[in-house]
């Protein structure tokens, strides 16, 4: 499971520098900027734990946020997914099957923060005709020695879709903790419940409890 921190206020973007202080800049001065530059929010960070929402706050914002399914059939599951994130990786691998099995339905909320290229590869994601397609590539190319998704990074999305990463990854951190995969499913007990990382029983136990 991969971690960080992130700091970020909507409508604005933080750039944290060494002294300290922080300069918020407005959707108009990020469309300005160089294509690295614009992505340059997300990898940023202040190191301060991220404050928890709770889960049915949490809820609510994914149903207004930018996200995609994976499959057609079965009970539904959202994952925080990084494209660069080794686990996610793994994790992808071992939901595809059931995905195909129809046993499970993946909703994907992409973030951007493990590596510099991370953001602009979950954009070119979002940003595809087909995400879920565009998702395969990523991790049917996934290099694990490198830890770095196969997807060419697109530092040239519409500010749309670059907003949509900074606010997935804004929300990650939300949920108490930056990281990846962060998995959210209701419950048979209708109950939602939310965990960072596979746990010990991984997909088997999420199987079992999912409605």
């Amino acid at each position: 499971m991969n971690k960080a921190r992130l700091f970020n206020i909507p409508g604005r973007i933080s750039i944290a520098v060494s002294l300290g202080l922080t300069f918020f800049l407005s959707p108009s001065a990020i469309a300005a900027m160089p294509p690295q530059s614009s992505f340059d929010h997300i990898e940023h960070s202040f190191h301060l734990p991220p404050k928890a929402l709770p889960i049915q706050t949490i809820v609510q914002k994914l149903r207004h946020a930018d996200t995609f399914l994976v499959g057609r059939r079965g009970p539904e599951l959202t994952a925080f997914m990084d494209p660069n994130c080794i686990w996610c990786h793994r994790f992808y691998e071992k939901a595809m099957p059931l995905v195909r099995a129809g046993k499970l339905h993946l909703r994907v909320a992409l973030v951007g923060f493990l590596k510099p290229t991370s953001a602009a590869k979950a954009a070119a994601i979002l940003a595809a005709k087909n995400p879920a397609q565009a998702l395969a590539i990523d991790e049917s190319h996934f290099n694990v020695t490198t830890e770095e998704g196969g997807i060419r990074p697109d530092y040239q999305a519409p500010l749309s879709i670059r907003r949509a990463v900074s606010d997935n990854t804004q929300l990650l951190a939300q949920t108490g903790e930056e990281a990846t995969p962060t998995l959210l499913y209701y419950t048979k007990t209708k109950q939602w419940h939310l965990q960072h990382g596979l746990g010990l029983h991984g997909l088997h136990n999420i199987l079992a409890t999912i409605a």
